[in-house]
């Protein structure tokens, strides 16, 4: 496409000279703010209150794998725009994945799901990802429909409907629920006269031909309601332009003004010019697209002083996106829990990223959903508002590529207004990237005025999941730190704690604003009020509803487990692995539940272990050395090897869990002595933790769930219905192979499904988009 480029734009400064304002303009706004698109795998479209929904998400930009964000926001929104649940997800190379749960308080009805990084709110805000869902609850009431009256609106091809010549006309038809619907209706004039009849090809949208007469005005008239044409002008150009599977055709007519000549022609895809070809006065011209990517191309015709005249949206479809695999189901099985083994067989060299949801097909709208991967990348997110059923549009029905330039025709509001463009210069980036978790504040000297300059500070972040992290970070002259690309999940208790042994300072932290849970002022969704029709799929899934009412899917009460101390064996179990479990001559000292008032664990351990020596350095903070038997001893700090006892030191001892001494070890220098510290985890960790530094709660990255897909090779030990709706999610497939590759996709059947949906979808490092879908009976 490069090379495609340069021959057009060679070929277009010796044509002509033109000054490049706007391509100089574009290109820089590309260059600064690049645009870019988030695409949702979601494992279906119909849930029950109180389910989760699990999701997979490709990011795009340039047409290939964007790296630039590092964080994604998936929001469940309402009928009333109000946002029900929210999850934030660190994004790595490119792609991301989680769930929603769905609360178990949600009535039946449509309900949307909204994801964009900040870097996407630098574009405008309408062409955020977003898609419908339907939850199914207790309350099965009928949803309202929407108090809007019917719409008909009209595009007239370029933007200017010209008086005394023969214009293409398209229009579309909505309800009030702003579902597209097909009309039969009359274009009359002032006088009352019938000029045409007009009827819809598809989804409401329809085109026809019309000559306006100057001073004359027009109206379709359907269902007894009068639409306004737009007003017929004296002035401007009437352009024509036929897509054909390689080439854009197109002729002109101007009202004979020299402002209203056209020039030139550009062509931009994505905020960055494809062509710039000259214009030959009152010639039809031709636009070679066969080596251009796939996607919305704006044509835009200018006139000598680079003012815009008339302006088209065409769909460049060469197919080149496509990667070339098929469903291969290689035992398919549908008795009760029976074992499938299907696999997605790729038929070309892929290097790629990739998901695979498998659910109940009785349980899904009937036929192909209504957008896939491909309707999203390449159609609605560059086209505002709704798009009925998208992914028709690339399928292979007569009438696809027809409907697909009526969709062109009928979307009448761009990325952005060139006057707009020209006029003033190009917006500036108004949010940037996070860079993951990003803490940074002000440190203090506790109980007075004076900053912690200067200074070597311990960072220690312990989250409910057991996670733990510590680092060493320095403060600036006025006590200043920061830390930027930290990851860590659910809520944290970060320690900040000096470094200086008996001489630490006690501390007090203020951390600046949250770099994650920022609230965005976001416009309100629009979106129809209803996705399903089906009689069938309502009651399938209204009845499974109940029949998960009822059985195990109410969540179960709060129970309170009161704590306790851990027992030796217990302790061994939960935090010992490897070379360090086992070993007879190791002794293991119990810290749960213990209060140890020393300033560390090496001032704890002074006296308490026999043949065991601490000496210190009162000098120096790290000049703890320990020997055991006259041998020096290797410290392991949670299994990893520490060089000395610096960074041990420097937590409190009330985050110790236990600590083993083995005379003789395998893992230390020579078989020597060794010993090992291990930190608390997850609920172990004391919630008044007491220490010189200061605790600060902090909410990080949602918590990533693990699908569970049961295994029945043995049976299990308690036996239950199985009535899952999504059999299998696959959310983080990697495929790279110079050969023919496959994905496996193994799972067993639940209790009643007869009917498999399986859904494939991904991005290859080259930007090609996989989808797989098919129905398994």
């Amino acid at each position: 496409m490069k090379i495609y480029k340069q021959i057009l734009s060679v070929f277009f400064l010796l044509s002509f000279h033109v000054a490049p304002a706007q391509e100089k303009i574009l290109e820089g706004w590309h260059q600064s703010t690049p645009i870019e698109k988030v695409y949702l795998h979601m494992d279906r479209k119909d849930y029950f209150a109180g389910q989760t929904s699990w999701f997979k998400g490709y990011f795009i930009s340039d047409f290939k794998p964007s790296a630039r964000n590092s964080t994604l926001f998936v929001e469940l929104i309402n009928r009333a725009g109000a946002v029900i649940s929210q999850k934030v997800l660190p994004v790595f190379n490119g792609i991301t994945y989680g769930q929603i749960d769905i609360p178990d308080t949600l009535s039946t009805g449509t309900y949307q799901v909204r994801a964009y990084t900040p870097l996407m709110l630098n574009q405008e805000k309408v062409f955020l990802y977003n898609t419908p869902i339907r939850v199914h609850g207790r309350n099965n009431k009928p949803e309202v429909p929407s108090k809007n009256t019917h719409a008909l609106a009209f595009f007239p091809e370029g933007g200017t409907l010209l008086a005394g010549v023969e214009n293409k006309v398209a229009f579309k038809a909505t309800s009030g629920e702003g579902l597209p619907e097909n009309i039969t209706a009359s274009i009359v004039d002032n006088t009352g006269a019938t000029v045409t009849q007009i009827e819809s090809l598809h989804d409401g949208m329809g085109v026809f031909k019309l000559k306006p007469a100057d001073g004359t005005t027009y109206q379709a008239v359907w269902n007894g309601k009068a639409y306004p044409l737009p007003v017929a002008s004296g002035k401007g150009i009437a352009i024509q332009v036929e897509n054909t599977s390689s080439t854009v055709n197109y002729s002109y007519t101007s009202s004979g003004d020299e402002s209203f000549t056209p020039s030139y022609i550009i062509g931009q895809m994505q905020h960055e010019v494809m062509f710039k070809l000259p214009v030959n006065n009152n010639q039809p011209g031709t636009i070679n697209t066969s080596a251009l990517h796939s996607g919305i191309l704006q044509i835009t015709f200018f006139n000598k002083d680079g003012m815009p005249l008339a302006e088209r949206l065409v769909f460049v479809d060469n197919k080149e996106y496509i990667v070339n695999a098929v469903l291969n189901p290689q035992q398919i099985n549908t008795k009760v829990r029976g074992k499938n083994h299907y696999s997605i067989d790729f038929n070309e060299p892929v290097n790629g990223n990739f998901s695979v949801s498998v659910t109940d097909d009785d349980y899904n709208e009937p036929g192909l959903r209504k957008e896939n991967i491909i309707s999203s990348l390449l159609l609605t997110s560059d086209i505002p508002g709704y798009v009925h059923h998208p992914a028709f549009y690339f399928s292979s029905a007569p009438q696809a590529k027809e409907a697909l330039d009526l969709v062109m025709l009928t979307n009448g509001w761009r990325r952005f207004n060139w006057k707009e463009l020209i006029g003033s210069k190009p917006p500036t980036p108004g949010y940037t990237d996070p860079g993951y978790i990003s803490l940074s504040g002000q440190v203090n000297v506790r109980g007075s005025k004076k900053n912690f300059a200067d200074r070597d500070l311990l960072v220690w972040v312990a989250t409910s999941d057991s996670g733990r992290a510590l680092e060493l970070v320095k403060t600036d002259a006025e006590g200043r730190f920061k830390m930027d690309s930290v990851v860590f999940f659910d809520k944290a208790k970060i320690l900040f704690s000096d470094v200086m042994g008996n001489k630490s300072k006690f501390l007090t932290v203020k951390l600046d604003t949250d770099s994650l849970y920022r609230t965005f002022n976001l416009p309100a969704l629009q979106m129809p009020p209803a996705i399903n029709t089906g009689t069938s799929l309502l009651n399938n899934m209204q009845g499974a509803y109940s029949s998960y009412a009822r059985g195990g899917g109410v969540l179960l009460d709060n129970v309170n487990i009161e704590g306790r101390r851990l027992t030796l064996e217990e302790l061994e179990k939960k935090y010992v692995s490897g070379l360090f479990s086992g070993n007879i001559n190791a002794r293991t000292i119990n810290l749960t539940g213990q209060f140890v008032p020393q300033i560390n664990i090496f001032e704890w351990l002074i006296g308490r272990v026999p043949s065991l020596v601490v000496q210190r350095n009162s000098q120096f903070f790290d000049g703890y050395q320990l020997y055991l038997r006259q041998q020096p001893v290797q410290l392991f700090l949670d299994e990893m090897q520490m060089q000395d006892a610096s960074l041990i030191s420097t937590i409190p001892p009330n985050q110790i869990a236990l600590i083993k001494i083995y005379p003789q070890f395998i893992g230390a220098r020579g078989n020597g002595a060794a010993i090992a510290i291990y930190t608390k985890r997850g609920e172990d960790l004391n919630e008044e933790m007491e220490a010189s530094g200061d605790i600060v709660d902090y909410d990080g990255y949602s918590i990533i769930k693990e699908f569970y897909s049961p295994d029945y090779s043995t049976p299990p030990d308690v036996d239950y219905r199985d009535n899952r709706l999504t059999l299998a999610w696959q959310p983080e497939v990697t495929v790279s192979s110079d050969k023919n590759a496959s994905i496996p996709v193994q799972f067993y059947n639940t209790d009643r499904t007869k009917k498999f949906k399986v859904v494939a979808e991904g991005v290859t490092k080259e930007g090609k988009l996989l989808w797989v879908e098919q129905t398994v009976e």
